[in-house]
């Protein structure tokens, strides 16, 4: 019966286009109490890896449940000891709780790993934890972020055990959607990322286990910290796709999600995913794991900051998140009441992709992706500084300039979760060169991925181009909609890169001076209602100073064969 009930709540929460696909009902909380317990546990090479397990007190005896695991790089537990809301909502709705510092980092030992080599561990955790007594034999995981990809890389174990991940606001593909999206180096991103990184591992993240009250051990753990991984260097000495990380011999494309995906489809693991039109490039993961990834997966994509802190729908007055954070709980313990407690014997095959249209404040939903109904809209960037339908002819002599996009861009969000707001910063870019459509004739939906197919003249031997799309509407107020980045040295086309470009070093192509280049810049999926009388503003810069690496401004001819594909209903 609990079965069944649990398929039926399932398939009624499928949405159409504007219902409120969050649907997942309240529960009241099983146990009232959280009882706490600490302890390193050895893995098969002996490094000992700092454990808390959190379960309801008042068990009954034989009484099991499942686990829900928290992998964390940056500190499992707050160092004073205090619970989390979080951390008390798993446990009071019936779960074991399991926090993990991972190897190299909060009293783990070791040195820090990334990608498949952390997969190991997790699965000598599962182990242990499904042998102890309280536990059901079922185990999953949710995360945000960092702690979202180790959530997924935990279905990578491929161990009987786990039934269920969600990955939330977590990055698929470090070199495309993050480190270097379009070959350019994000250096505000990594900088600040290793800073912070360096201070948790220095012992900022730290908490002792019981049976070290006084840290001695927790300290010895701390040292060995000190030959992890220096990310902000290596990465920016990686400069292609299949450049090693240092000396790791590692990619960055080994240690994302793609380095373990054939592990991931073998599991079959069902997905509960979260993520956003406005977080770094993460949807542009999001939509590749939904195409190549068999596995069941629940997809929202709002309009959000990193973790969906606030709102991010340029278009709406600022206002509290929807759904709020205990609606998305609700979300997520139906899903894993579903997996780890009331368990079919059915393989699960829902796929079902909910996403928001930023400007109509609805949610939409598709089993595939792209969605039906699409079709291809084209504009010419014509001399006259005009997005139109129709090319007009001649070529265009522009100079493409350093901008800053500020402190509240979808980048920096990664870090902390702060709002996303462009509306100062497109003030500024006023004078970046721009290509204006007229006035919207009629409602346009862009939903998907824009393509900037530029044809142009340069001198710079090195450049790079990033192209903005943004609103205007019919008082002349800007709305910034997406973007997208390419260093043109590795322009060279493969439509079978969700990108366009392997970015591999083999396919580095310097820019031939003062000589036409053809360039295709993919920009970051989206999804949008424009009403009419809306006008579209292609801006151009060779850089943003706020957040990647640039070789600064170059002049530039662009000519009229060069045009702006839009995905539009």
């Amino acid at each position: 019966m609990q079965r069944t009930l649990w398929i039926f709540i399932l398939v009624a929460s499928a949405v159409c286009a504007g219902q409120n696909p969050f649907t997942a009902p309240n529960h009241e909380p099983e146990f009232q109490e959280v009882q706490t317990s600490s302890l390193y546990v050895p893995m098969r090479d002996g490094v000992r890896i700092a454990i808390d397990v959190l379960l309801p007190r008042g068990l009954r005896a034989g009484q099991k449940l499942p686990a829900i695991f928290k992998i964390s790089r940056f500190g499992r537990a707050a160092v004073d000891r205090s619970l989390s809301d979080e951390d008390s909502f798993w446990v009071h709705h019936g779960f074991a709780r399991v926090l993990i510092d991972e190897r190299g980092t909060g009293a783990s030992f070791g040195t820090s790993r990334y990608g498949a080599e952390t997969v190991r561990d997790l699965y000598d955790i599962v182990e242990w934890v499904v042998a102890q007594p309280w536990c059901n034999g079922r185990v999953g995981a949710i995360g945000v972020s960092v702690e979202g990809t180790a959530s997924e890389l935990l279905a990578a174990t491929n161990h009987p055990a786990v039934r269920a991940v969600a990955p939330w606001f977590s990055d698929y593909n470090y070199y495309t959607d993050l480190v270097r999206p379009g070959g350019m180096f994000n250096e505000w991103i990594l900088k600040n990322f290793e800073d912070f990184t360096l201070q948790m591992d220095s012992g900022g993240s730290a908490k002792h286990v019981d049976g070290d009250p006084a840290g001695v051990l927790m300290r010895q753990a701390i040292a060995e910290h000190r030959d992890n991984l220096d990310i902000y260097s290596a990465t920016k000495d990686a400069l292609f796709i299949d450049d090693p990380i240092a000396t790791t011999g590692k990619t960055l494309l080994d240690i994302s999600i793609p380095g373990t995906a054939a592990s991931l489809r073998k599991s079959k693991v069902p997905m509960l995913i979260f993520a956003s039109w406005y977080d770094a490039g993460t949807v542009q993961g999001t939509i590749q794991r939904f195409r190549k990834f068999s596995n069941a997966q629940r997809i929202f994509v709002g309009a959000w900051s990193h973790g969906a802190n606030s709102n991010a729908d340029p278009f709406l007055a600022p206002s509290a998140v929807e759904p709020d954070r205990e609606q998305q709980r609700r979300e997520a313990l139906q899903f894993f009441n579903r997996h780890l407690k009331y368990v079919s014997r059915e393989v699960d095959s829902d796929r079902h992709f909910s996403y928001y249209t930023i400007g109509k404040d609805q949610w939409q939903s598709t089993d595939v992706w792209p969605p039906n109904g699409l079709r291809k809209v084209t504009y010419q960037l014509n001399s006259n500084g005009k997005l139109d339908r129709k090319n007009s002819g001649g070529s265009l002599n522009v100079r493409l300039q350093t901008t800053s996009t500020g402190e509240r861009n979808r980048w920096h969000t990664q870090l902390g979760g702060g709002p996303v707001d462009y509306s100062a910063a497109l003030e500024k870019m006023s004078t970046l060169t721009s290509f204006v459509t007229a006035p919207l004739q009629a409602p346009m939906e862009i939903t998907g991925q824009p393509v900037l197919r530029l044809r142009f003249t340069c001198s710079q031997q090195d450049p790079s181009i990033i192209a903005y799309l943004v609103a205007i509407d019919r008082k002349g107020n800007a709305f910034y909609l997406t973007e997208g980045h390419l260093r043109l040295l590795q322009r060279k086309r493969d439509v079978s890169e969700q990108t366009l470009h392997t970015y591999a070093r083999r396919d580095a192509q310097p820019v031939p001076k003062d000589q036409e280049t053809d360039a295709d810049l993919t920009l970051l999926p989206t999804s949008v209602f424009l009403q009419k009388g809306t006008r579209l503003r292609l801006l151009l810069a060779s850089g943003d100073e706020a957040t990647f690496a640039s070789s600064g401004g170059y002049e530039a001819t662009i000519s009229p064969s060069s045009q702006l594909e839009l995905p539009v209903k």
